[in-house]
């Protein structure tokens, strides 16, 4: 007897039904992966309008990406489509499509939307849906198995055929994918395979049968019940009358909805049709199990049982478990499992025997295979799984060690023998659906089979009821018990009575006629004119009564007995027994007449026996009735007799009935070896069967041994031909081939070879030293005592006279043993390559000099395109200060934002194209990392705050080794990336040293990146969620230019990130060798911004730029700032203005190229000469060649790259001012 999962109608009130008014409806949740998009609209388009069922649509989606399902599918029906939202009731004629990156479920009639559970495998979310849905609908859930990839589904099919729900498949040779059709059908839970256009078709005549049966009413169901359950009995050999009937009624009922066909077509069908009744039966016999099933109850015994029962079991002595209704095997081997781990932890070594039964025989079979599907790894932890099972590709197989300790059989719990000596019994989910009388026999058994002090583990739903003394609970919320005394051999027989039917080994008939005429009149006359009978078995078992037989039998006292001549009554015991004896010996009825001890008053008893066969199984029939003539008889007598010999008659009798005890007391001895030794032999049998499949194991290896065998034996035929197809390929190749031996001479050479020696066939053998090469290749006989020598290759290239080249290559002639023993020298003509070679040769000359006057173009483009982007980034900023009204303020603000966008796409466009060009050179030096992490930081923690973001840095006092310029760039660009895609949070900018190295790092709480774009990011113009090129996100080439200024300085880049949960980007720097730390005199995080702000200088600025545009505009903005300013537009203009006006300028404003000889920098250096002192200075210009930078550095100037705002130059203009003010630059000499 297996375990049972509830049947359909075990928990008949659904979500809809609990519902005052509402009508119960069907639920049908579709599941699909890849592929399954074209499947649900084959699906859907075989639905008819209205028809009164509700559906969830689980599709395996991008958690990146907007979903579009439900505009793809709202065509293709004429259901409401809608994405599932939490709390939204389900509703028929709706179509509910789960959201991306979300866990859905059902409960209380309502979708109920939350996040994903972490777990230790993959994410199922059409399991997880599917669970709730059984739970939540019972019998009114429907699963539609699609298209898709892996597992998911096949957990949750289970759950849904356990309530009693209908579970549907795609036709696997229909879909596109069909892993999860075919790992649902692999779970034997699917009821209907078709392709998905036909599906619906089945769920509405399954939707009809049931509603059509369900207005039956139950005094229908018994006209059909009884004659169902006879014919399963006949032609499946399974016995449902013990069964609760309501179980069996609505299974069946479920089974000709599936069928479409009322009771008496379907009675007909399974006379007719042996597949259903297979399918019947399977539906009876439902195996719905998981390894671990209820964590708590295996924790509990894990904990609280396991140590104990371990502990006091003696080591010598083998620990007995006994798994009734195993099913599939999962649950015997979780307790193997179990109990090996609490045999580890107690530190003892106890031989472990797991007997697991079950009346499926393909249950059995698959559970002796021992392979489960992949995805019993959301029910088995990590470490239980890499201990106890090995991967295979199509799912999980238990480790040998662990399948010896388990013995699989085929057993049937009511009828069969049981284990006997056992510590431990697991019965779960089995007794519920099995009548009260079943029951008691189960448990009965269960007290016999199981030692003092074993454990029994029932189901959640199940008990031990009246225990009479032999249980006693443990938990009983987790339903464990502990066996009070030892079984004995009647405990597991029922009391009879008159009338009685008592189980036996064979049934006694059907009851589907009691209401008939003939059986009321037979049981009229057997009440009124029948004696009292009882029919007995060989071993004097009473199987059934009739008639008054309470004036013959009464109970005996002590343990209850179904034996007959323990129940007859005193003076009867012995005479009947030897009326019974003479009957069955002789094959003829039997009489004998008694006469009564406890009453003299009565008449004497006449006792007849007839023997009978039934079913070729020995019966008699014991019949009791009063003998008047042997009354008539006695009286006469009774004058006569002696005193005497009463007295010695009763003395005789009671020597009697003392051997008839002792007789009987051996009798129940020999019984319960009897009964041990049925169970040893069911032991016995069991290990037999794992014999015959270890044999059929053996067999098959034996044959896979054959096979290869067979198969060296035709390598061997193939390797004697290869010499000669080997020599086949080097005479059909134009490659020249020379074999010599360790003494350099010939073994073997090419056809080809005589292009470039004068050699022949009959050459083999000969020195190679004695050919004459056509070839310019004096180094030939050397090269090859070298490679003897090292027996490592040579290759060369030599010329023929003819302007021909070839490549020789010389290798050793290596054998499989490993040695060398000689060369092989080969020579490729490789003039075509050469001529190809010069040919790139020029090519790449003229690429170099492309380059070189691409690299001069980028740099004049530069200049040229900044110059009118500056003059609109002032433009804007002034028009900014201007306008007032909001939308005027809007129309400024978008102008900014699309100056910037250009700005960024012009800066990372060049700075592609001059990595690319090669122009960009790395110039190393030690400096201190402080001062590059605070320039950055002041420079975006304005940008941070205008986004509402908290900028930090990490302040850190070690100096590294690399190019500042570069490496500043590098930072700036994962900076600008961190503030453009975190919307909300903080960006942290700080280092960690490794080693000898420091890891410079910018974390963010942005978007994050999913794992499968992480390598992509650095790709050009690769953006994450901007597909339609938003020209505000710029173009896609900051981590790019990162990446590739990371190969140019040699520092690895790297990225990590949690999508959803920010990301983390690391350059690894060297430190410097022998670099002091610099001084941590930095302040914190704004410390430095903050005074320029509160307290800004005004000042006389000198500026000088060719553009008059640019000039006029600048003079403009610093005069509205309260500046003097003075405009010059060269650096002689500039200079007379010194000299003529008397200006003495606080600042200087210069761009870098101006005309008439002198650039921004030497006007600087003039007019710092001209005042003898320091004058702040602040570069403006579109050029961005490394050679301005190093010169701007190089002069002590502020650089500003354009075009600039006017909130950066602002800043820039009062730090520098404020320089001044403080001294800066003082102490260093200025000269004209």
């Amino acid at each position: 007897m297996q375990k049972r999962a509830p049947l359909l109608g075990e928990n008949p009130a659904s979500a809809i039904a609990r519902r005052p008014g509402a009508e119960a409806f069907l639920v049908v949740a579709i599941g699909a992966s890849a592929g399954g998009l074209d499947a649900c609209r084959k699906f859907l388009g075989g639905l008819p309008a209205h028809s009164g069922m509700a559906f969830i649509l689980v599709q395996h989606l991008d958690p990146t990406h907007a979903s579009m399902l439900v505009e793809l599918l709202a065509g293709h029906t004429s259901l409401e489509v809608c994405e599932a939202t939490d709390g939204a009731p389900v509703e028929p004629e709706h179509l509910y499509v789960i959201p991306p990156g979300v866990s859905l479920s059902v409960s209380g009639g309502a979708l109920h939307v939350s996040q994903p559970e972490a777990r230790h495998g993959a994410r199922l979310p059409f399991d997880v849906l599917l669970q709730s849905l059984a739970e939540d609908f019972c019998e009114n859930a429907v699963c539609v198995v699609l298209s898709g990839t892996g597992a998911d589904g096949s957990r949750g099919v289970k759950a849904i055929k356990e309530k009693g729900g209908l579970v549907l498949a795609q036709d696997p040779d229909e879909a596109e994918f069909d892993g999860m059709p075919r790992n649902a059908i692999a779970t034997g839970a699917v009821d209907h395979v078709a392709p998905a256009a036909k599906l619906p078709e089945a769920i509405l005549g399954f939707f009809r049968g049931m509603r059509s049966h369900a207005a039956r009413t139950e005094r229908d169901a018994e006209d059909w019940l009884a004659p169902i359950v006879d014919l399963l009995r006949v032609k499946a050999e399974h016995d449902f009358h013990l069964y609760k009937p309501g179980t069996l009624r609505r299974r069946i009922a479920r089974r000709m909805a599936l069928a479409d066909c009322d009771a008496p077509h379907y009675l007909q069908r399974l006379q007719d049709d042996p597949k259903e009744v297979a399918l019947l039966a399977k539906d009876l016999l439902i195996n719905v199990t998981c390894f671990f099933r209820d964590p708590k109850v295996f924790g509990f015994l894990g904990e609280d049982v396991l140590p104990g029962l371990i502990r006091d079991h003696p080591a010598e002595t083998p620990l007995r478990i006994w798994v009734a209704g195993c099913s599939t095997g999962e649950e015997a081997y979780s307790l193997a499992i179990l109990f090996r781990e609490a045999m580890e932890a107690a530190g003892k070594t106890i031989k472990l025997k797991v007997l697991a039964s079950d009346i499926d025989a393909d249950a059995v079979a698959q559970a002796r295979e021992g392979l489960y599907p992949a995805s019993i790894d959301a029910e088995v932890s990590p470490d239980r799984l890499a201990r106890f099972f090995v991967k295979e590709e199509h799912g999980y197989r238990v480790v040998p060690d662990l399948r010896d300790n388990v013995i699989f059989t085929v057993q049937d719990l009511l009828t069969d023998p049981p284990f006997s000596r056992l510590d431990f019994v697991s019965c779960r989910n089995l007794l519920i659906y099995l009548g009260q009388e079943a029951q008691a026999k189960v448990l009965d058994l269960f007290h016999f089979a199981l030692r003092e002090g074993g454990i029994l583990l029932l189901g959640g739903a199940e008990t031990v009821g009246e225990t009479h003394g032999r249980f006693s609970a443990i938990s009983r919320t987790d339903r464990v018990f502990k066996h009070m005394m030892r079984g004995r051999p009647g405990d597991f027989a029922f009391p009879g009575g008159a009338g009685a039917r008592i189980p036996a080994r064979q049934e006694q008939g059907s009851t589907s006629r009691r209401k008939s005429l003939a059986d009321l009149c037979q049981r009229l006359l057997l009440e009124t004119l029948a004696p009292a009978a009882v029919l007995i078995n060989r071993n004097n078992e009473c199987l059934y009564s009739t008639g008054p037989t309470d004036l013959y039998l009464t109970i005996a006292p002590g343990q209850a007995t179904h034996d007959l001549l323990s129940m007859a009554r005193k003076g009867l015991g012995g005479r009947l027994r030897s009326v019974i004896q003479r009957a069955f010996e002789t094959n003829a009825p039997a009489s004998v007449s008694v006469s009564w001890l406890d009453h003299k008053e009565r008449p004497p008893c006449r006792i007849s026996v007839r023997p009978v066969v039934s079913d070729g199984e020995p019966l008699a029939l014991v019949c009791f009735a009063e003998d008047a003539r042997a009354e008539r008889r006695h009286s006469r007598a009774a004058g006569q007799a002696d005193d005497s010999l009463a007295a010695e008659l009763e003395a005789t009798r009671a020597e009697l009935q003392q051997a008839l005890r002792d007789l009987e007391v051996a009798g129940e001895e020999h019984k319960a070896i009897h009964e041990e030794a049925l169970s040893v032999n069911e032991e016995f049998q069991s290990a037999n069967e794992e014999l015959l499949t270890s044999k059929e194991e053996l067999q098959s290896l034996n044959e896979e041994l054959t096979a290869l065998n067979n198969q060296l034996q035709e390598t061997l035929d193939r390797q004697r031909t290869t010499s000669d197809d080997l020599q086949n390929v080097l005479y059909s190749t134009d490659v020249a081939t020379l074999f010599l031996d360790d003494s350099l001479n010939i073994r073997f050479f090419t056809p080809a070879t005589r292009a470039l020696f004068n050699v022949i066939a009959s050459d083999v053998g000969r020195p190679l030293a004695d050919l004459a090469s056509r070839g310019a290749d004096e180094a030939l006989l050397s090269d090859a005592r070298l490679v003897l020598a090292r027996h490592l290759p040579v290759q060369r290239e030599i010329e023929t006279p003819d302007g021909h080249g070839f490549m020789r290559r010389i290798l050793p002639y290596r054998t499989q043993a490993g040695g060398v023993e000689g060369v092989v020298i080969t020579f490729v003509d490789v003039t075509e390559r050469n001529s190809i070679r010069d040919a790139l040769e020029a090519a790449k000359l003229r690429a170099e000099a492309a380059d070189k006057a691409k690299s001069r173009f980028l740099a004049a483009a530069s200049h040229d395109l900044r110059q009118p982007l500056q003059t609109l980034a002032l433009l804007n900023g002034l028009l900014d200060r201007a306008v007032v009204g909001e939308r005027e303020r809007a129309f400024v603000a978008r102008i900014g934002q699309t100056l910037t966008a250009m700005t960024g796409m012009l800066n990372a466009l060049l700075d592609i194209n001059q990595i690319e060009a090669g122009a960009v050179r790395a110039e190393m030096a030690a400096f201190p990392v402080q001062v590059l992490l605070t320039k950055l930081r002041d420079e975006f923690v304005y940008p941070a705050r205008e986004k509402h973001l908290d900028l930090r840095m990490v302040e850190c006092s070690l100096s590294i080794a690399s190019d500042p310029r570069l490496l500043e760039q590098m930072l700036r660009n994962l900076l600008a990336n961190a503030l453009k895609y975190t919307r909300e949070g903080k960006v942290l900018l700080g280092c960690r040293r490794r080693g000898q190295s420091l890891s410079l790092e910018v974390w963010d709480t942005g978007i994050g990146i999913p794992e499968a774009e992480i390598n992509a990011i650095f790709e050009e113009y690769h953006q994450i969620g901007n597909e339609a090129r938003e020209r505000a996100r710029g173009l896609g080439l900051g981590l790019s230019i990162v990446r590739r200024l990371g190969t140019l300085l040699g520092h690895r880049v790297r990225a990590r990130s949690r999508h959803g949960n920010g990301s983390v980007f690391s350059i690894e720097v060297a430190l410097a060798p022998n670099a002091p730390p610099a001084k941590a005199t930095v302040a914190r995080r704004g410390d430095m911004a903050e005074p320029d702000e509160k307290a800004p200088r005004k000042g006389d600025i000198l500026i000088v730029d060719d553009d008059p545009e640019v000039r006029e505009l600048l003079a403009l903005f610093l005069k509205q700032d309260g500046h003097r300013t003075a405009c010059a537009f060269d650096g002689g203009a500039a200079m007379q203005i010194i000299e003529r006006e008397a200006f003495r300028p606080n600042l200087i404003l210069a761009d870098f190229n101006l005309p008439n000889g002198m650039n921004g920098v030497e006007v600087v250096a003039a007019i710092r000469g001209k005042l003898h002192r320091y004058v702040a200075a602040v570069i403006l210009t579109g050029d961005i060649t490394t050679e301005t930078l190093r010169a701007v550095k190089k002069a002590d100037c502020t650089l500003l790259n354009k075009p600039v705002k006017l909130d950066e130059l602002a800043l820039a203009v009062r730090r520098a001012l404020a320089r001044a003010a403080l001294g800066g630059g003082a102490d260093q000499p200025h000269t004209p």
